[in-house]
Parts: structure tokens; C-alpha cells; sequence
């Protein structure tokens, strides 16, 4: 087994445009050289439309995963920013919401989702009542989904309340469950401290994946991959000392027409980083 095989690289949805089938979001997927694709359900109605679909629905894409011969994994679950856990407006809706997601990815053989670290963000401030509400939303929430085996795991946000692997793990040891993880954005947290590698140090054991995302001071998404801040071998080292196996690409189509091209060059890109971290490992 090379070393290339000990590692698997999902690719983040919207990297691909929207108006694509799931069977051609797979084709590119798998062709460009990923592991799997990691389901957006984002604020779209769209998006999470698909939170009430069939059992029918879901059997078709579970078809088109096993035609094509690539599988959905992982959910990133943005929706929580517009019904986030800490809302006194949104609990009822945010707390359903949650409790949708983690039926869904139960039948979709989905076994992580990606939380959001907000506890509030468009109409309310954060303060001690909002991430109170949080944290007790959120314990509720990983034990219905530790009774239906889906692990959740927080997100490194680009908001001050959860912008460290440090300050999801106080989530973590405050739930103190199997089921509620890390799943932080490297790109979030090169925003947020100088010591990338010393906050990943503060997640040891508790990371489920990560994010590999393109940053630049202040500006969090649509990055192009080696053009921004992120030191992308030094984070791989880290997390791959803590036996970190699982990553996804994050990063967006925003209407290039040689899309595919550049989501077949993404895909070499972090294998280019994955071979300059075991030279450091």
C-alpha cells in the first residue's frame, strides 16, 4: 500500500455546478480522482428540500451512488445558519431541523455530519443566554443522533464563538460523547490563530476529518488552492499524526467554464501537499 492509499479526499459539492444530475456530480467526482463527495444541505430550499425526501428519492441517489461506483459520505450542514441551535426565534425549527438531517443521513448510510459551530447569526447577538441555548441544543441533539449511530462533528467557523479546534472541544467535553466530534476548517482556523498546528493539537483524538480550504486574512471562501495563507503540509502533518484519514476539498464553482479542469487540478493539488507532509511525518 503506497502512502497515497492510507488517505481519502472527498470533494465538497458546490465545487461542481448545481445544475448537474447526481449521477454526473459522481462521473465528475470519481473521474477527476476523488474518494467520495460531501452532500451540502445548505439554507437553499433546495438544499433542504432534501431533508423531506422519499424513501423513493433516497433509493435513486443511493443507485446513482452504486452505478457510478462513487459513494456520498459526509454532510455539510450549513442550514444551521439560518436556524442555528442557540436561536431563542429558531429553536423549535433548528432543533428539527437537526433531528431531520440525522434520519436522512441514516438512510442515506451517511455516518458524519458536519454541525455548525453557530449558536446565533442573522438576527440575534451572541451572549451567555444564546450559548447556553447552544450547548443544551446541542447535547440534545447528539444523543437522538447517537441513538440512530451518526456521529455529528463541529465545524471551525469563521464567527469568534467557534473559530478554534479549542473552542469546539469545549462543546465536546461539555457533551462528553462519542458522537459529537471535530470537523474543523484549516482554512477557518489560519484565520483565526497564528498556531494552526497547536490548535489541531488541542482536538487530539477528538477529530473525525477536516476541511482543506484556501484562506486569506479575512476573506473565507473562494480562494483558489495556492494563492492564500494556508500551509496546507504543515496542518496535514498534524492531523495525520492523529490518525486522521478523511479530508474534503472545500472549495467552489463560481462559474468558470473549465470547472472540470480545475477540479481534476484541486485533486493533484492536495496530493502535491499529502506528499510534502510524509516528508515531514
Amino acid at each position: 500500500m503506497g502512502f497515497k492509499d492510507t488517505y481519502r479526499i472527498g470533494i465538497y459539492e458546490k465545487a461542481v455546478p448545481v445544475e448537474l444530475t447526481w449521477e454526473e456530480r459522481l462521473t465528475v467526482a470519481k473521474e477527476a480522482g476523488f474518494d467520495y463527495i460531501e452532500m451540502s444541505i445548505d439554507e437553499t430550499d433546495m438544499r433542504m428540500s432534501r431533508l423531506n425526501w422519499t424513501d423513493e428519492q433516497i433509493y435513486e441517489l443511493l443507485e446513482a451512488q452504486k452505478k457510478v461506483g462513487l459513494p456520498i459520505e459526509t454532510i455539510c450542514f450549513s442550514a444551521q445558519r439560518k436556524y442555528p441551535l442557540g436561536s431563542k426565534k429558531w429553536e423549535r425549527e433548528a432543533k428539527e431541523l437537526l433531528e431531520k438531517c440525522v434520519l436522512f443521513a441514516r438512510k442515506m448510510g451517511i455516518r458524519i455530519i458536519q454541525t455548525q459551530g453557530y449558536d446565533c447569526y442573522y438576527e440575534e447577538t451572541s451572549n451567555e443566554e444564546t450559548k447556553e441555548r447552544f450547548y443544551r441544543n446541542l447535547e440534545e441533539g447528539t444523543m437522538f443522533a447517537a441513538s440512530h449511530g451518526v456521529m455529528l462533528a463541529m465545524e471551525t467557523m469563521e464567527n469568534d464563538f467557534m473559530n478554534t479546534v479549542e473552542k469546539a472541544m469545549y462543546a465536546v467535553n461539555r457533551v462528553n460523547s462519542p458522537y459529537l466530534q471535530v470537523y474543523p476548517d484549516i482554512g477557518n482556523i489560519s484565520n483565526a490563530t497564528k498556531d494552526v498546528v497547536g490548535d489541531i493539537i488541542t482536538g487530539k483524538g477528538h477529530i473525525a476529518a477536516a476541511h482543506l480550504k484556501e484562506t486569506v486574512p479575512g476573506k473565507f471562501r473562494e480562494i483558489p488552492y495556492g494563492t492564500g495563507q494556508v500551509d496546507f503540509p504543515a496542518a496535514i502533518v498534524q492531523l495525520y499524526k492523529q490518525g486522521i484519514r478523511r479530508y474534503v476539498a472545500e472549495f467552489w464553482y463560481t462559474g468558470e467554464e473549465n470547472w472540470k479542469e480545475i477540479v481534476r487540478k484541486n485533486r493533484i493539488f492536495l496530493d502535491e501537499q499529502f506528499a510534502k507532509a510524509k516528508e515531514l511525518l
